[in-house]
């Protein structure tokens, strides 16, 4: 496990007994420098009452420790593992560019939405497979929907539309790893949380299947990527999916948006074969 920009590095990563010590040993080397979503959140403070275990990297560490042990005791297979596992690496990377401190405590409103493009840069920079990264973006953008007010049954309905593909149960171990992932605080899901998870899941397995919702057509698309210069390659299709994800959660809303969007993973996230570039028109 040398080279942090592989899929082969996390991959493995996913199997570790304690993820945090793979975490560490990145951050020690100097090569965690080679990830600055990751990077960031040594920097981004949390308020001490709700995370009483640091800043957001150390609780990420410890949120990554539980998923592990959540994907052990739920026997789960290795491409829920996986996804687990980078959810939990992901879930607070909207923290850095939220953070504020407000009335003498440091909040980050609006963290989760403001994750899912980094995360989505994260994932495709380090050569995730398409559907991890379709998976793991509703998670992130819904991993404090247990905070909100009550949640009714067409509430429920909702949220089960925005996480596809993402399986409820999923979200659920997330959520249970967040909050276990504050020591001293114990582990294990709170009361309120619990019933939150039973009415949601009560509702996933007795509503009747619905005709799947009116999806808008992708405002980005290979003739996009051909403009900006690159000529086609199986690349492509990973590009796009991200993209289509990504939208699909809210990151862009227009094709000038989607973009500028694209522009900035492809800056971020080089495509992984190097493709030739067209000589300009």
């Amino acid at each position: 496990m040398t080279d942090p920009l592989t899929w082969q590095f996390w991959q493995q990563w996913t199997t570790a007994p304690r993820p945090s010590d793979v975490l560490l040993s990145l951050q020690h080397s100097g090569q965690l420098a080679l990830l600055p979503e990751l990077a960031a959140l040594q920097e981004t403070p949390q308020d001490p009452h709700w995370h009483p275990e640091g800043n957001v990297w150390v609780h990420t560490l410890h949120v990554c420790n539980q998923a592990a042990d959540i994907s052990r005791r739920d026997s789960l297979n290795p491409q829920q593992q996986e996804e687990l596992l980078l959810a939990a690496l992901c879930h607070d990377l909207g923290k850095p560019a939220t953070t504020v401190f407000e009335q003498g405590r440091w909040k980050a409103p609006g963290h989760p939405a403001a994750g899912v493009p980094v995360t989505a840069q994260f994932l495709q920079k380090i050569q995730a497979p398409a559907q991890h990264i379709a998976t793991v973006l509703p998670l992130v953008a819904e991993h404090l929907v247990h905070a909100s007010p009550a949640l009714g049954h067409k509430a429920i309905r909702r949220l089960l539309a925005r996480l596809h593909p993402a399986p409820l149960t999923q979200l659920i171990r997330l959520i249970e790893a967040d909050l276990g992932g504050r020591p001293p605080l114990p582990a294990g899901l709170p009361l309120a949380v619990k019933k939150f998870a039973a009415a949601a899941l009560t509702v996933a397995a007795t509503s009747p299947p619905q005709p799947p919702a009116e999806v808008p057509p992708p405002l980005i698309l290979g003739r996009h990527l051909i403009k900006l210069g690159y000529q086609p390659a199986p690349w492509f299709k990973q590009i796009l999916k991200t993209c289509e994800t990504a939208q699909r959660q809210g990151a862009f809303q227009n094709e000038n948006q989607a973009l500028s969007w694209l522009r900035q993973l492809l800056e971020t996230s080089p495509p992984n074969s190097q493709p030739s570039i067209l000589p300009p028109q």
